[in-house]
């Protein structure tokens, strides 16, 4: 680009493609920048453009974040969870969000983050519902799994993250965990077994700092998920920290109802095929249609209340995802299937030695 003066001026730009890091560099001659602002001002749009209607996945590669997929965003309404739990948790996020809470917090000096506690057995949705909270809110999520990280790792990665965005992370009870070898300890203190480093754990002191230190990030919303909250440090729960906690039980009557209505829902239905499938499909859905309540609730009562989560549920369906009815009938067969898979892993389970064997 030329101009009128004859200073050179740089400007280094950061630019990630995919899972690439890379730094170009742009010089100009000239004393007015307005030309650089309109290019770097047009690149942000077109990056704008890509990401539109996707959730920006973010994932750690040792000390760094590196975008690792792109998602479509997924419409809440189609999320099961119980209806006036997912109001309550889409109003609060909704509220912190806005601008004006912002300002509010800043002029009576509170800091500006907001976080929640999603426990509750695995395939609850627990990280699915955190994922729907980015996409409905517009906001890129940066994801930490607890295991894979040190404390160095984490408060570097923290001092990376932009000021709005969701942070989930996952598997937090593994921090709890390490605290129970020594209940005398203080209770800043986390204490590893003795197998693992030291550097390779974190502690929960350094959790605690990087959650709601004097260098924490603003304007974030944290999500936690867990499945055992009781093995959770009170510190790590606390208001402030984890200012909602909210549990996401086994599929009750609710949810098996929502299941079977998100699946077998007409108006959902992919009408992909030629003309004959797509025919003999629409009445067999219009059938359908008539009959679905009186079918989920039929299917909800032969299964089991609060025994098995909704992601058991959705596979069963799925399998049978072109017949309600072959659903329906294949319930108890399903059931029995899945309790002589969790017998026989629990028999497993009662062989595996303990830290305290003596081997």
């Amino acid at each position: 680009m030329a101009g009128s003066g004859v200073a050179r001026k740089p400007l280094a730009v950061l630019l990630l493609f995919g899972h690439t890091r890379e730094e170009a560099s742009i010089s100009y001659f000239g004393r007015n920048p307005s030309v650089l602002r309109e290019l770097l001002d047009e690149c942000r749009l077109h990056y704008l453009g890509l990401v539109k209607n996707k959730t920006c996945v973010f994932e750690h590669q040792a000390e760094e974040w590196k975008p690792s997929k792109s998602r479509s965003k997924r419409d809440i309404s189609t999320v099961v969870l119980n209806k006036e739990l997912k109001k309550m948790l889409l109003d609060d996020a909704s509220d912190f969000l806005n601008p004006a809470t912002q300002t509010w917090y800043s002029t009576r000096g509170i800091h500006h983050q907001r976080g929640y506690i999603f426990h509750g057995p695995p395939g609850t949705g627990k990280s699915s519902f955190a994922f729907s909270i980015a996409g409905h809110f517009d906001l890129d999520i940066y994801v930490l799994n607890i295991p894979t990280l040190n404390n160095h790792t984490l408060k570097t990665l923290f001092t990376e993250l932009p000021r709005h965005c969701v942070v989930l992370l996952e598997d937090v009870d593994a921090v709890g965990l390490k605290r129970t070898i020594s209940s005398n300890k203080d209770v800043g203190q986390s204490i590893s077994p003795p197998q693992t480093p030291a550097a390779k754990t974190v502690s929960l002191s350094t959790l605690l700092n990087v959650l709601d230190g004097i260098g924490s990030p603003e304007g974030r919303l944290l999500i936690m998920t867990t499945n055992h909250i009781e093995n959770l440090d009170p510190a790590l729960i606390r208001p402030g920290r984890a200012d909602q906690k909210v549990e996401f039980p086994l599929a009750d009557e609710d949810i098996i109802n929502q299941i079977f209505f998100f699946i077998y829902n007409p108006q959902l239905t992919n009408t992909g095929g030629d003309e004959s499938e797509n025919g003999v499909h629409q009445n067999e859905e219009e059938k359908v249609d008539c009959k679905l309540p009186k079918l989920a609730q039929e299917f909800a009562a032969k299964v089991p209340k609060l025994e098995f989560s909704p992601a058991e549920i959705m596979s069963h369906l799925l399998v049978n995802k072109q017949s309600p009815l072959n659903a329906i009938a294949g319930v108890d067969t399903w059931v029995k299937k899945i309790r002589e898979e969790r017998m026989k892993f629990t028999r497993t389970n009662s062989w595996t030695l303990g830290d305290n064997d003596g081997f």
